[in-house]
């Protein structure tokens, strides 16, 4: 048989409960119900919320200024890095002090509270190798930049790197970024790279910075050995000819320029 909503006696009649307080049973009103009052607190609080975006949309004055800044952006530093290496197919102890160039972002939090960077995007518009043949070998190097960019990406195109980083309030905080090539295979020749970088902060709003080109140090030592024999010699040396010196200048004075 079903449930009922009662309680048997011992002489098997249905007991009734006491009697009810007076007024228990009637309706409080809605707004005396503590769901009703969180209710309409919390419907004025969206209003609200949906008020204020409206008028930051309509009147860009209005919104608060950002708590994070950019105070300095720095491109002329390096930084020795891990890379994994093979000779032929066999792999080799992990190298402790591969060149990077390094980018550093100095930000400023003069806000009452902490911010958070939680992404950075960095749009690259130029992709480039520079330098002369000089020969090449059974070497592959794969460093461990914080942005690894594939050799064959056409610009433009864009990278990702997802983050917590936090910037206490008042404070001034730097963040260093490695950029370079996913694979060095030997006789490659360095990679000059013109890109912004977006950096998504915890308040919904970001911060760029400034364009700028930044060349790989990997293997400019011997690309530069290389056309320094070449000029001396007048002619070549090795794979390397005067005329392709010459060039490789040029473009890379053109890309210097493009930043400017």
């Amino acid at each position: 048989m079903p449930d009922r909503d009662h309680r048997s006696s011992e002489h098997g009649r249905d007991e009734q409960g006491p009697p009810a307080a007076p007024g228990a049973g009637s309706e409080r009103p809605f707004l005396q119900r503590p769901q009703g009052v969180i209710s309409v607190v919390g419907g004025g609080i969206a209003i609200l919320a949906a008020v204020l975006a409206l008028v930051f949309d309509l009147f860009p004055g209005c919104r608060p200024e950002p708590k994070l800044e950019l105070r300095h952006f720095d491109v002329d530093k390096e930084e020795n890095i891990q890379a994994d290496w093979t000779l032929g197919d066999v792999e080799q102890p992990v190298m402790n002090d591969w060149k990077a160039s390094l980018v550093t972002v100095l930000l400023g939090n003069d806000s009452g509270h902490s911010v958070e960077v939680t992404g950075a995007t960095f749009a690259f518009s130029s992709a480039d190798e520079l330098g002369c043949p000089y020969g090449a070998g059974a070497t592959e190097v794969k460093a461990r930049y914080d942005v690894k960019v594939p050799r064959n990406l056409e610009p433009p195109f864009t990278r990702f790197r997802k983050m917590t980083f936090e910037v206490p309030s008042g404070a001034r905080e730097r963040i260093g970024f490695t950029v370079g090539p996913k694979t060095v295979p030997d006789g490659a020749r360095p990679m000059a790279y013109t890109f912004k970088i977006t950096l998504d902060v915890d308040d919904d709003y970001t911060i760029e910075t400034p364009e700028v080109a930044i060349l790989d140090p990997s293997h400019t030592g011997v690309v530069l050995d290389a056309a320094e024999a070449a000029a001396a010699d007048g002619e070549r040396s090795g794979f390397t000819t005067v005329a392709c010196v010459q060039e490789q200048a040029r473009k890379a004075q053109e890309i210097v320029e493009g930043t400017d």
